[in-house]
């Protein structure tokens, strides 16, 4: 009988190792997720160029660099480890109905976490792991396999990829304030609330209210004063407690406006975020992905119909 793939070295935990220290470019590093030494990476390595006959590595002092064969079967390696990865995880979770889900902060907290009871009585099997990201940045979209099911965020706008995450959905910001703060139930205007109370900062670098500022031709009102939080849910938190007015993106607090919890100042103008937008990416596929994003888009819906409604009934105007 011929043998087949007889090129292949006899053992294939060379390729692993190979494909470690490719991604890494270091045999320490590679050592180090492999939980094995050094010393026997760099035996396998040399060990796998004598089987196939090929150099991998350009070694220099102090770094290590990818020949060109070294290149072509790293890519390789590394594209097919993905999908059997990914393929051995989507038949796990299947026998599982488990459904992870890795989503930002404020966003898990003001708005997924809520209305989870209503995917759940959906779909009673499927079994949701949730965890999120204090963080917002673009790094955060470059998932591994082993993170999550599906992925949200909170991140400025993205050029479009053959990776691309899909858009959900904008911000649309304005400045929401308790009457814990105000002591009165009578409406407050924009130009009084501004000038009288307190600002809440929901990001370190102000950007939320500079933004809302400058959409309104009130550049001259920019500043930093008031409490700043590296949060939305604790600018969230302290407003209300009544300790201020914030900028918030109203889509996370409609049931807060429904109930009166929150207010907008009189003839408030609601902006679009003009940088930062939500996205989703599946890292998976499978009936409970679909499922969850159906059900999330549904969800969305509702509530800009709700906003809506309300900028109609209290003449807010939303300027995209």
């Amino acid at each position: 009988m011929k043998k087949r793939h007889n090129l292949l070295p006899s053992s294939l935990n060379g390729l692993r190792v190979f494909e470690a220290s490719a991604r890494h470019l270091s045999f320490t590093l590679a050592a180090e997720e492999l939980n094995v030494t050094q010393s026997a990476v760099s035996r396998q390595i040399r060990q796998l160029e004598e089987q196939l006959g090929l150099p991998l590595f350009i070694r220099h002092h102090r770094a290590l660099e990818l020949s060109s064969q070294g290149k072509e079967i790293a890519l390789l390696l590394t594209r097919q480890y993905s999908e059997l990865n990914q393929t051995i995880r989507q038949l796990k979770a299947k026998e599982t109905d488990t459904l992870r889900v890795q989503v930002a902060m404020s966003f898990a907290v003001r708005w997924l976490i809520p209305r989870l009871h209503s995917f759940k009585s959906l779909n009673p099997d499927v079994n949701i792991v949730l965890s999120s990201s204090m963080g917002h940045s673009n790094e955060l979209l470059q998932l591994e396999e082993d993170d999550c099911d599906i992925a949200i965020y909170n991140v400025p706008e993205i050029s479009k990829s053959a990776n691309m995450p899909t858009f959900f959905r904008k911000e649309y910001l304005a400045p929401v304030y308790s009457e814990l703060l105000t002591k009165t139930d009578e409406p407050i205007s924009v130009d009084e609330l501004i000038a009288n109370y307190p600002r809440l900062h929901p990001t370190s670098d102000q950007c939320d209210w500079s933004e809302w500022l400058s959409r309104n031709d009130r550049t001259e009102q920019i500043n930093k004063d008031g409490l700043t939080f590296n949060t939305l849910d604790m600018a969230l938190t302290s407003c209300f407690a009544g300790q201020g007015v914030t900028i918030t993106d109203l889509m996370l607090v409609v049931h807060e406006l429904q109930q009166g919890y929150l207010k907008l100042p009189t003839e408030a103008t609601i902006v679009t975020n003009s940088t930062w937008q939500y996205y989703y990416q599946t890292v998976t596929k499978g009936d409970n992905v679909t499922r969850f994003i159906d059900w999330m888009v549904q969800e969305e819906k509702k509530d800009w119909a709700a906003l809506t409604h309300m900028a109609e009934l209290h003449g807010w105007k939303i300027i995209d």
